[in-house]
């Protein structure tokens, strides 16, 4: 199946559905994915809540997702090209943690297959953070990366098995926009094929000891 926004097999299929924000997040996923499904969502927090709705409707209940995108760095000792798995999701300066329950599960995967991955506290701003007093602040509340999506994408994790994946680019003292960052982009891109590779395959039977059919009744 193939249509705009979307490619791979069907979402009956074994394995997860891939959600990338960004146009060369879906080609980076489309290229370790396989025959995965690989849903481009677009990025910040109206694209991603109306895919979230879009997608509530569309996947079957209990097949597992994965949001899999660039982030960015909020500790000193992330370097770039390294993957950060949610434990929690939070809107970027506070509130209320969303529990990812498939982090560890996700993690031990992506470390067997070699990768540095760390699995800890995202962060969600509606807006790109730059300097590092405001990734100082936001760290503050306990996360060590932040992007733009995950949040607004976490409801999913209701009725499906959902894991948030993200590989760092920009660092404190190295923003988005600078040159040493354009330098790492090569390692951040390949990071993220090594993680839909080694992710393509993923389907757990269970989350906190419900059955994958059960899922949605959580």
């Amino acid at each position: 199946m193939t249509v705009e926004g979307q490619s791979g097999s069907s979402s009956g299929d074994v394995g997860p559905t891939f959600l990338a924000p960004l146009r060369i997040e879906a080609l980076a996923a489309r290229r370790g994915a396989g025959g995965s499904r690989v849903d481009r969502i677009g990025m910040g927090p109206a694209r991603a809540s109306a895919a979230r709705a879009r997608l509530e409707r569309t996947l079957v209940a209990g097949s597992p997702v994965v949001l899999l995108g660039l982030g960015g760095g909020l500790v000193p000792d992330l370097v770039p090209g390294e993957v950060v798995v949610a434990a929690t999701v939070e809107l970027a300066g506070g509130g209320q943690p969303v529990a990812v329950p498939c982090g560890a599960d996700v993690t031990a995967i992506l470390a067997a297959a070699g990768l540095r991955v760390r699995c800890a506290p995202v962060a969600s701003s509606a807006a790109i953070v730059s300097g590092t007093e405001a990734r100082r602040d936001i760290a503050g509340h306990g996360a060590v990366a932040v992007d733009m999506e995950s949040y607004w994408c976490t409801p999913l994790a209701r009725t499906h098995p959902f894991a948030v994946v993200r590989v760092v680019l920009d660092v404190p003292g190295r923003d988005l926009w600078s040159p040493a960052t354009a330098l790492s982009s090569s390692r951040a891109y390949r990071s993220l094929v090594r993680v839909a590779r080694a992710l393509r395959h993923w389907s757990p039977v269970s989350v906190d000891g419900s059955n994958l059919l059960e899922v949605g009744d959580l």
